[in-house]
């Protein structure tokens, strides 16, 4: 899904007091840990229309923001004009740079070089970087983005105007959550704030920084605060054209939480505006989310008719990167209903529309969309196939999130092909590629403070150039002592960090599941399972007892490192027959309980058969080479109501499991 990080500032002009603490840490703990979770997705944020300079005659500004309401190439044509017109200083680089931004959203990013006639000045300088910088956002380049906004801030540091670094900021911020960075954006956000206050005259109006707040505290998981501050700053808009941006945003949040229904309602809204406005890119945009929203809500017609009309849109513009991404979203629709076919070929489609060194997350994304494709048809070696090149691709450039998603996938995909050792070997990959997630977020969050201090011993070093008077030196001596204090925090708490999150995954993940068999412990089990809420209508839980059949002889005859093995291959076998869904406890010894969520009335004892058959038939190799196989007894219990006491369950399971044993093992008995 696509955030729209364009904003307006039609409203009344206000001075913003800025706060005065220092930088938070907790800005750099993981936040949600999927990827950003499921959507995890591309969260580009595409143009950046959000008028700032304003003084309380600023006719510019007036006439902008009426034109942009109503159709933005118009407003694209007075913006030319209006930077022309413009003496160097602050105004001109927000001005110009506003210009580039409404350029590439109408698709202009081939005259770019032709919209701006710069001179030496120190400002057009500035401006010149931020034009280089906003493109190679536009195009997905981390590394060209971060050069050029690093080199404006430094110049725009040397120039005493807090109206001009003010300016950087805010584009830099913008252009970060265009690349998905949002490390630091709550420092940033005060950062403009503070400079803004500096200044004699207002010049900040109310919704400039709403957007970019609203999108942190969404990335944060802050969802309410979110949705107050996108309805906060669609009430402030003057003009209606100009909330489109809002009801965009607003609407990919009620995404997030699962409320469909409010999601297409806003977009919907976004989407009238933006034809209205001409704005024929962001129309894409916006039908392109209306497809991902209606394939959440399991309308796929409806969403493929809105993909459709986006890809056209795409194809019209000649954006191959949004078309291949579009083709993926497709893929993601026909393999919902089951259209496999159509879905490999809209994933081959997409592949063939980027290259393979400018687009290795969209290309890694594609491959584990084919995996599992083939897993839906039961081609298994072909999607094993797939997800090796998602592995591979995602090891290559150090991309944990998708590295992690192709271990799980991997390891899946060889316990069906019953080869559990290779599934073993890819689950202990799994727990230590998510520890090194952990630690390779502190270290960024290090370089992010580091390059922070950077700055400051930059505006330190600026004003000893410059300035020689007492004033100044007084000045520089409150600056070093502050410096000193946010070093001195920043090193503690970056200790900290370094101790409770090299150990936090693991010991969290040792205190709840069993060393031996990764099954979780029976605390955490029955914790769980008393929290689940009821089943779905016409749908019933179930618990499952099982016992491994005369394990005592096969740790006697062949020794217990056999009897590990069985026990580990057993439980392995029951996470992957069973799914994600499913819930394994090891509750002692050769004992296991498991729990079946939302099971349909019908055939619900061939499910647990099925799986008895498949254990039955599992090979065990001992320590001697020899293969052995393995049976167990089982005890079933369905309810459909939340239970009044697991204790009493399971006595009514254990009952049914000794019948089970007493009948001759290697059978399933339903407790009653």
């Amino acid at each position: 899904m696509f955030y729209d990080s364009s904003v307006t500032n039609d409203n009344k002009v206000l001075a913003v007091k800025a706060p005065s603490h220092y930088v938070t840490i907790c800005n750099y703990f993981p936040t949600k840990a999927k990827s950003l979770r499921l959507f995890v997705v591309l969260a580009l944020a595409l143009v950046i229309n959000f008028p700032v300079f304003s003084s309380t005659q600023n006719s510019w500004q007036q006439t902008y923001d009426m034109l942009r309401a109503q159709d933005t190439h118009d407003a694209f044509e007075f913006l030319i004009k209006e930077v022309e017109s413009t003496q160097p200083s602050a105004k001109r680089v927000y001005i110009g740079a506003t210009l580039v931004r409404t350029a590439l959203a109408l698709n202009k990013e081939h005259n770019l070089s032709a919209l701006i006639n710069y001179d030496n000045s120190e400002y057009d300088k500035i401006l010149k970087n931020l034009v280089s910088a906003l493109n190679s956002a536009h195009n997905n380049e981390y590394e060209q983005t971060m050069q050029g906004f690093k080199q404006a801030i430094t110049l725009a540091y040397t120039i005493e105007d807090p109206a001009l670094t003010a300016t950087v900021e805010l584009f830099f911020i913008n252009a970060k959550i265009t690349l998905a960075n949002y490390i630091q954006l709550d420092h940033h956000i005060k950062e403009v704030e503070r400079n803004a206050n500096i200044l004699k005259k207002p010049f900040w109006g109310l919704n400039s920084l709403h957007n970019a707040k609203a999108l942190n505290a969404n990335f944060l998981g802050d969802h309410a605060q979110a949705i107050e501050t996108y309805k906060q700053a669609i009430a402030n808009s003057q003009y209606e054209g100009n909330k489109a941006p809002y009801y965009n945003n607003l609407a990919l949040t009620y995404l997030e939480i699962g409320n469909y229904t409010d999601a297409v309602k806003y977009l919907e809204k976004s989407l009238a505006l933006r034809k209205v406005q001409n704005n024929e890119f962001k129309v894409a945009l916006t039908m392109l989310n209306l497809g991902i929203v209606a394939n959440k809500a399991e309308k796929y017609d409806t969403a493929l008719q809105w993909l459709n009309q986006a890809h056209q849109y795409y194809v019209k513009f000649d954006n191959t990167y949004r078309q291949a991404y579009t083709l993926v979203q497709k893929a993601k629709v026909y393999t919902n209903t089951q259209k496999i076919d159509l879905a490999t070929i809209a994933l081959e489609r997409a592949l063939s529309k980027i290259s393979l060194t400018n687009n290795i997350n969209l290309i890694t994304d594609i491959r584990l969309q084919a995996a599992e494709n083939m897993r839906a048809i039961g081609q298994y070696e072909d999607a094993i196939s797939q997800a090796t090149l998602a592995y591979n691709l995602s090891s290559n450039v150090s991309d944990k999130t998708h590295l992690i998603h192709s271990l799980e996938l991997l390891s899946e995909l060889y316990a069906m092909r019953s080869n559990y050792e290779q599934a073993y070997k890819l689950q202990s990959e799994l727990v230590a590629q998510k520890e090194q997630f952990n630690t390779h977020k502190t270290m960024q969050a290090m370089l992010a403070l580091e390059s922070e201090l950077e700055v400051t011993a930059q505006q330190l070093e600026n004003i000893r150039l410059e300035k020689h008077n007492n004033k100044q030196l007084a000045h520089i001596s409150q600056l070093e002592e502050r410096q000193q204090f946010q070093a001195i925090i920043i090193l503690f708490s970056l200790l900290l960090l370094f101790i409770s999150l090299r150990g936090y995954s693991k010991h969290k993940y040792r205190a709840q599941h069993d060393n031996l068999t990764g099954a979780l412990t029976r605390s955490t089990f029955l914790k769980v399972v008393s929290r689940t809420a009821v089943p779905a209508i016409g749908k019933q839980h179930c618990l499952v007892l099982f016992d491994l059949d005369h394990f005592k002889q096969v740790n006697d005859v062949y020794g217990h490192p056999t009897g590990d093995i069985a026990l580990k291959q057993a439980a392995l076998l029951a996470k992957h027959f069973f799914g994600k869904s499913a819930l394994l406890s090891r509750f002692g010894g050769e004992e296991f309980m498991l729990f079946l969520p939302n099971l349909m009335q019908s055939n619900n004892e061939n499910v647990i058969e099925k799986f008895r058959v498949e254990l039955s038939k599992l090979p065990i190799e001992t320590e001697s080479g020899e293969t052995i196989h393995i049976t167990a007894s089982f005890s079933t219990y369905y309810y459909k109501t939340s239970p009044q006491s697991l204790d009493k369950i399971y006595s009514k399971l254990d009952v049914a499991l000794y019948q089970a044993k007493k009948s001759g093992r290697n059978r399933v008995v339903c407790a009653v």
